[in-house]
């Protein structure tokens, strides 16, 4: 793997870069992936599959995230070379050891057009089940197998007893025919229930698309709730972030490439801004100039949480935009992106999103699914480190910058979804690349970054709320003397970004920090102070 570096002026001492003029506020060089695939046993069970979705998840409750992997089936078969033709969805088995295996049952090895995957303890029994988005053609028009097949699979629901799973696609009503071309998977509990409902992204590219809530009623069994909600049925998107934005323990959800942000009224209804729509509104250069992926995080540690937008078009305009507080009621966002650091566009698509802190130094950093591919095929993801505070004139309260990885060789390729965990449980976010284009392969990249930050993981048990705690918000504060500041703020949950499920947990980086304060609210708007935690480096859960 070749070294990552910043845009500025670098020089390198005993194999240590720094910043010429900038020590101070480049910190060390940390971050660094290694391209374990081959090792950890990926490369034979993913050959050749046009991979479109990916998650990770515990599916057996041994402590390690396993992983699912789905792809488009549908395409003629020298395009899956060198393997002889289209390949099934796959659900790998996380070993222990650093290495995967295929599941030994396999009910969710199917041919499809799979466009996102997610697991989420959908029925409360202390295991995550699994929904698998499908992007289905109705008829198909492929006259070969798999392919025909794959054109006419509709989305579908996993239960999870114990490990393993059963197909309850039909008798859920979480998967109706009604719903085509599915996308991104939203998971969260908008009535306040305590049962996890899903909202189902439907792209534009059919007639009348239409995004559905699907209502939990308990038991596995779900029902179309958009009337119910006060949701209009032309909705239509790619990507999806979800957070209670406008402080009403409800949440509160973003479509990206319609670029509307949903809020909710608090009686378990949602309504639009027209000042938010027309700030997150997108001019496209082209026909494809499509936004995609969204993730909501506190990107200058301020107690809000700002907005990141990917974009799925090789012109790709990614955005950020602050959190800037209420006013009436009403959240606010400024496009910061220019004074933050981002380039006005990077010439590649992008499409998946993550806020997350790879180095451990207690700022959020931003990845996208692009990464550089050198000429020994060895790849560096994309990552543009948060470097900390700093000073604007513009946006005062805009008091974090980042600086994009570049390499001297390489070229930019994408890949539709990637999400982030720590398979290794060693307290660094790893990430897996889910590979498209043939002459390319999925990856799995092993976080070696700096081991000398600390960190925290959370998670949530809930009781009278779902049992994944998704929904809860954690804050975690460091002390010096009397003074308390906040290094981290984030609110749990899965299936943010584009295509891609992670775990759901909290991941802290804390930087040299050892004692911390915790704040937790919880889904039912409950709230617990921890002051004082010294089990840093390692897992807490907290028992509602």
């Amino acid at each position: 793997m070749k070294s990552l570096r910043p845009f500025w002026p670098l020089v390198r001492v005993s194999g240590i870069l720094l910043c010429l003029g900038e020590l101070a506020e480049c910190h060390a060089q940390q971050l660094a992936f290694e391209d374990v695939t081959a090792a950890a046993g990926l490369l034979e069970p993913l050959q050749g599959i046009m991979g479109h979705g990916a998650a990770f998840g515990d599916v057996d409750g041994d402590g390690l995230l396993d992983l699912y992997v789905g792809g488009f089936s549908d395409r003629p078969d020298d395009e899956y070379a060198p393997a002889t033709g289209p390949k099934p969805n796959v659900l790998l088995r996380n070993r222990g050891d650093g290495g995967f295996e295929p599941w030994p049952q396999k009910p969710a090895t199917f041919f499809a057009r799979t466009s996102g995957a997610v697991f989420a303890d959908l029925d409360n029994d202390g295991d995550p089940d699994l929904y698998v988005a499908n992007n289905c053609k109705g008829n198909a028009s492929r006259d070969t197998e798999p392919q025909r097949t794959a054109q006419r699979a509709y989305s579908k629901l996993f239960r999870n007893d114990a490990g393993v799973l059963h197909d309850i696609s039909k008798e859920s009503g979480a998967c109706p025919e009604s719903l085509g071309t599915a996308r991104n998977i939203g998971v969260f509990d908008y009535n306040g229930d305590g049962l996890l409902d899903l909202f189902l992204v439907e792209d534009r590219f059919t007639k009348d698309p239409c995004s559905v809530l699907f209502e939990n009623l308990g038991g596995l069994r779900f029902a179309a709730a958009n009337a119910k909600a006060g949701l209009p049925d032309d909705i239509f998107g790619l990507g999806l972030a979800v957070a209670d934005i406008n402080g009403d323990a409800r949440p509160d959800f973003f479509v990206g490439h319609s670029n509307r942000l949903f809020l909710s009224t608090g009686d378990n209804g949602y309504k639009e801004s027209p000042e938010l729509n027309a700030t997150f509104a997108w001019d496209p250069l082209d026909g494809e100039d499509w936004p995609c992926g969204a993730a909501f995080g506190d990107l200058n540690r301020d107690g809000l949480l700002d907005l990141v937008v990917s974009i799925h078009g090789v012109t790709a305009r990614n955005k950020i935009y602050l959190n800037r507080g209420l006013t009436d009621g009403e959240p606010r966002f400024l496009d910061v992106t220019a004074i933050a650091g981002l380039p006005t566009q990077l010439n590649e698509k992008s499409p998946h999103v993550e806020i997350q802190d790879f180095d451990n130094d207690g700022w959020p950093d931003i990845y996208l699914s692009t990464a550089w591919l050198h000429d020994d095929g060895t790849i560096t993801p994309l990552i543009y480190r948060n470097l900390g505070t700093t000073a604007s004139r513009d946006t005062p309260r805009f008091e974090a910058s980042f600086r994009p990885e570049a390499l001297d060789s390489g070229k930019l390729v994408y890949f539709p979804a990637g999400p982030s965990g720590d398979y290794d449980n060693d307290g660094r976010l790893d990430l897996f690349l889910v590979n498209w284009y043939r002459g390319n392969h999925s990856r799995l990249l092993r976080n070696t970054s700096n081991p000398e930050n600390h960190w925290l993981t959370v998670r949530v048990h809930g009781r009278s709320f779902n049992r994944d705690g998704i929904g809860t918000r954690i804050r975690v504060f460091v002390r010096n003397g009397e003074v308390r500041s906040l290094i981290g703020f984030q609110e749990l949950g899965t299936g943010y970004g584009y295509a891609s499920g992670q775990d759901t947990a909290c991941h802290f980086g804390l930087g040299s920090a050892t004692t911390v304060d915790l704040e937790i609210r919880f889904p039912n708007g409950s709230t617990i102070r921890r002051e004082g935690v010294e089990t840093l480096n390692q897992t807490l859960t907290i028992e509602e």
